[in-house]
């Protein structure tokens, strides 16, 4: 060997004993380092959501009065769009370890949505109708077969494309739920929404049936129906039934109520839509979904504010309009930031999470899905779930 070539193969024997002893050392001193563990269950989440439906013509089949038909006449067609944003954040998360070694906690988050409504009409005007909400909901998991619910909403409605007025609502849903099992759960409540395209306070209860990271059927009326299934370990698909509707003050520039001298009124939708929807998962921080089928109940309907503004139950219509049914189209995803306490196994958790996904921030009935309940599968894919689960729980505890 020559001895360019011998001082070449000693230099790199050199930096290569330096780079084993560096990373020694750097090992020893990582280690005496406190592992810095996250502080919730929750972590900070943002999504979006968009809706849309095709152009329908008018068919009035509800009222045949004059009045009645000269709104018809003069709205012509109606289509309807809306894009839907929020987010939540953990204020506080407690745990309470009890005597028989389970382990409770209570979750209190911050809450905020918005909503751009766009209904189009023919012989009008565009309105673009934002509605925005800041909330705060309160979860107490019992560790053992109780939890409890509580969603105080609190929002705003105008109309941003023309003078309106701006109003100010609330939604609210407080509820129990008992799982009885893994594979059972049922729940008790009551709510106040505006899903319906009008204002009610209505009985919230419901039953799931079949764990929540395999196949399970689940009924929450007022919310949905929804057969679930995992198709693969970041795929899962459902079929589902469920309302969509609002309240939202709207301009009165196009005169829609000519007898009155509002400059706002109140527009009222309502969808019973039913579908496909395929939830992926690219990680434990983002994941999308994909949602297309048919809206079957549909009807729109305008309230006079000045009418209904004393008014404490269900607001009294001027004009309402059933829709033919027809194809929806619906998009969304879901970010997660920031690192968790692993939750895996953990089933009260896992029934934890499906309540704050089912009861959406917002009270618009856009389900942002269970990313963070993970798809229990067959055969091949069992073994892969496991260990990836076990790197999830590593991770979870990493330092910062």
């Amino acid at each position: 060997m020559i001895e360019g070539q011998k001082q070449y193969v000693s230099k790199h024997i050199l930096l290569f004993i330096l780079l084993i002893a560096g990373v020694n050392v750097f090992s020893q001193t990582d280690s005496t380092k406190k592992i810095k563990v996250p502080k919730h269950y929750f972590t900070p989440t943002i999504f979006s959501d968009y809706y849309t439906t095709p152009q329908k013509n008018l068919d009035q089949r509800f009222r045949k009065g004059t009045e009645d038909l000269a709104i018809r006449k003069r709205l012509e067609n109606y289509q309807y769009s809306q894009l839907v944003g929020g987010f939540y954040f953990p204020i506080i998360t407690k745990d309470y370890n009890h005597t028989d070694g389970s382990t409770g906690n209570f979750h209190l988050l911050g809450t905020g949505s918005y909503m751009m409504a766009m209904p189009r009409f023919g012989g009008t005007s565009d309105h673009n109708l934002l509605k925005a909400s800041i909330g705060i909901r309160g979860i107490y998991n019992s560790g053992k077969k109780g939890i409890w619910f509580v969603d105080v909403t609190p929002f705003m409605s105008t109309d941003l494309s023309a003078r309106s007025n701006t109003v100010y609502r609330w939604a609210s849903t407080v509820l129990y739920d008992y799982m009885a099992n893994p594979n059972l759960s049922f729940r008790f409540g009551v709510t106040r929404t505006f899903l319906l395209g009008n204002r009610y306070h209505l009985p919230y209860f419901g039953i799931r049936i079949g764990r929540l990271d395999k196949i399970y059927i689940s009924i929450q009326f007022p919310r949905n129906v929804t057969f679930s299934f995992p198709m693969r370990r970041y795929l899962r698909g459902s079929v589902y039934l469920k309302p969509m509707g609002g309240l939202f003050n709207m301009a009165n520039n196009d005169s829609i109520y000519p007898n009155n001298k509002d400059n706002t009124i109140i527009y009222g939708r309502y969808e019973l839509i039913s579908g496909f929807r395929l939830d992926a998962n690219l990680n434990k921080h983002v994941s999308f979904f994909v949602s297309t089928g048919f809206t079957g109940v549909k009807s729109l309907a305008f309230y006079s504010e000045t009418e209904d503004k004393k008014n404490r139950l269900a607001l009294n219509d001027f004009y309402k309009e059933k829709i033919s049914r027809g194809l929806f189209f619906n998009v969304g995803f879901t970010l997660r930031i920031g690192r968790a306490k692993s939750i895996y196994n953990n089933y009260n958790l896992y029934e934890t999470f499906n309540l704050n996904s089912t009861i959406d921030v917002g009270d618009n009935n856009t389900n942002m899905g269970d990313g963070n309940i993970p798809n229990q599968t067959k055969s091949k894919e069992k073994s892969n779930l496991k260990i990836k689960d076990v790197q999830d729980l590593i991770e979870a505890q990493d330092l910062y």
